[in-house]
């Protein structure tokens, strides 16, 4: 009974030294070797994935990786068989032959490259390609608040600006019963586009009334980019030319003056200031690393997206109301759908949306929760802006990484390639489906499935996936195949 245990805690040693080293935490560390053994089990075939897990000494390779030319997309990896001699390496899923380039013509059993040691199971790539441009933050401000919450917000955009890298991009809108588009490049006062809030613009009429379109003069901090980005270039800075723009305005920004009875909400045009946002960002920086920053202190009550009437003898919708889908619940699906149809655009932009929700009220963000979900973002409930939990999360957000970048990614895209004996189900996590088909995707769907890749707008050191997978084994292949570890362990090396 000793010795069972001392190998089970030998066991336990090793698969936690796996975990630390790769971010990949498996359900099970053996695996059935037949789908019908696979039927028998309670919990199914998965693991979490941390795709930017700070690993300690993990090697880092300034040039491209070695990619297979079979039907699969694999990389050089312990995994693989190497002919030393002929200089051939054999991918272990789809056991392409495919010979080293040129400059690995020296590798021997003594002299192996990184991606071969067996403890560099997982490593990173330095790409040799141009540096992409400075991220965009673009901040959504509600001023249908109080006065102290929307000073407690003007502290932390000032905040902000100077944490944030100066060559960051920042935009400013602000929305109450009109939404205002702030001209942060206007250098004689303060100038704003106001649309109103009871009707969503499409991308093709903001980029009209805005100047986006290609051909139009451009302003003030122009770039050499595309005609698109000229026109941007009034409304979004980098953060050494915005920063006393955005000062002023913030210093001078005040509570929505359209006036408001006693027995109503606000009028607050939460669907269309978000709409017209993804508008502007999509249209001048598309497939580039952006965040669009919500700062929402109640629910939404006129436009697309109204989850409440405007008079507060209607009640906000509750859970059992939800259950019943009751007269409480009108606004319901309308609203999930129009931001349904918001989070797809962000998703294909390649951009991100962060929620931040402070009132003591609800704010609709079971209506919103698929902006953030979709595209990778935070969402952060609180009671109000001046609550330590708001100003700790922003912190957090805004935060450094030791080499003194913002500890945050942009545009990613996770793709999993499994051996033939297994195939992948799905993910369930702040993701999308990039739509690609291959044989080791499974006909059984589970969360985000029917894929082997999926894309998520940003990602950050604690981002963690569910990936899940099934077994595709019949009996009389697993006869000859031997044990099931095997199998698992090569799913698990084939996420990239």
């Amino acid at each position: 009974r000793r010795a069972r245990s001392a190998r089970i805690a030998a066991n336990m040693g090793d698969v936690h030294e796996v975990e630390a080293s790769d971010g990949v935490r498996f359900s099970w560390n053996v695996w059935p070797s037949t789908r019908l053994e696979a039927t028998r089990m309670v919990v199914p075939l998965g693991c979490l994935y941390t795709p930017l897990k700070a690993i300690d000494q993990l090697p880092t390779l300034p040039y491209e990786p070695i990619v297979c030319k079979g039907p699969c997309p694999s990389v050089l990896n312990p995994y693989c068989r190497v002919d030393f001699r002929a200089k051939i390496w054999i991918c272990p899923f789809c056991f392409q032959r495919n010979h080293f380039p040129p400059h690995y013509a020296e590798i021997s059993e003594t002299n192996l490259p990184a991606e071969l040691i067996p403890n560099y199971t997982t490593i990173e790539y330095s790409l040799p390609r141009p540096p992409a441009g400075p991220p965009v933050f673009l901040w959504v401000v509600d001023t249908c608040m109080v006065e102290e919450e929307l000073h407690a917000v003007r502290d932390s955009l000032e905040q902000a600006l100077s944490l944030l890298p100066e060559d960051a991009l920042v935009g400013l809108i602000t929305f109450g019963t009109t939404v205002q588009i702030h001209e942060l490049g206007y250098e004689h006062c303060a100038k704003s586009y106001v649309f109103r809030g009871s009707k969503e613009p499409t991308a093709a009429q903001l980029q009209d009334q805005l100047g986006l379109r290609a051909g139009r003069p451009a302003g003030r901090g122009a770039e050499q980019a595309g005609g698109a980005r000229y026109g941007a270039a009034r409304f979004v800075l980098p953060v050494n030319e915005a920063e006393f723009a955005l000062s002023s305005i913030l210093s001078e920004l005040q509570k929505d003056p359209w006036p408001t009875e006693t027995s109503e909400r606000p009028l607050r045009c939460t669907g269309v200031a978000v709409s017209l946002a993804v508008s502007l960002l999509e249209s001048a920086f598309p497939n580039t690393g952006a965040r669009l920053m919500l700062f929402v202190g109640g629910p939404c009550t006129v436009g697309p997206g109204q989850v409440v009437a405007r008079e507060l003898a209607e009640p906000m919708r509750s859970h059992h109301d939800l259950e019943r889908e009751n007269a409480s619940t009108k606004h319901v699906k309308k609203a999930l759908k129009h931001y349904a149809a918001v989070a797809k655009r962000v998703a294909a932009a390649g951009h991100t949306v962060d929620i931040f929700a402070c009132a003591l009220d609800q704010c609709g963000l079971l209506e919103m929760r698929s902006l953030a979900v979709q595209s990778g973002g935070y969402m952060v409930m609180a009671e109000s802006f001046q609550n330590n939990v708001f100003k700790e999360s922003w912190r957090k957000v805004l935060a450094r990484d030791p080499t003194g970048q913002l500890a945050m990614a942009f545009g990613a895209s996770i793709e999993v390639l499994t051996s033939a004996e297994l195939k992948v189900c799905g993910a369930i996590g702040n993701v999308f489906s990039l739509q690609k088909k291959s044989p080791s995707v499974s006909e059984t769907d589970i969360g985000v499935g029917g894929t082997c890749a999926w894309g998520a707008g940003a990602l950050d050191a604690d981002t963690t996936l569910a990936l899940y997978f099934e077994v595709a084994n019949q009996p009389a292949a697993a006869a000859g195949g031997g044990a099931a570890g095997g199998g698992g362990g090569g799913g698990g090396g084939g996420g990239q």
